[in-house]
């Protein structure tokens, strides 16, 4: 297993996400680059989390994004 990003850092850019409206998987799916943008205070980490994390949404891993297991064929960057 390799874990690209500690759960506190996850933690941390979940919870702007969020703080910024962004709190459904409909609303996430929607965000756009400018959103990212607007939100103000993201780390360049934070922003590949938040990104990471938008595509976890997309494919249904959410589990495995939070966890950083690779599952074959479904392997993060």
């Amino acid at each position: 297993m390799d874990n690209k990003y500690n759960l506190n850092q996850i933690t941390k850019a979940l919870e702007k996400l969020f703080g910024a409206g962004f709190n459904t998987d409909k609303k996430i799916l929607a965000m756009k680059l400018e959103d990212l943008v607007k939100m103000g205070t993201l780390t360049s980490s934070e922003i590949s989390i938040i990104i990471d994390f938008r595509t976890a949404v997309k494919n249904k891993q959410i589990t495995a994004f939070l966890s950083g297991y690779k599952e074959k064929g479904n392997e993060r960057k």
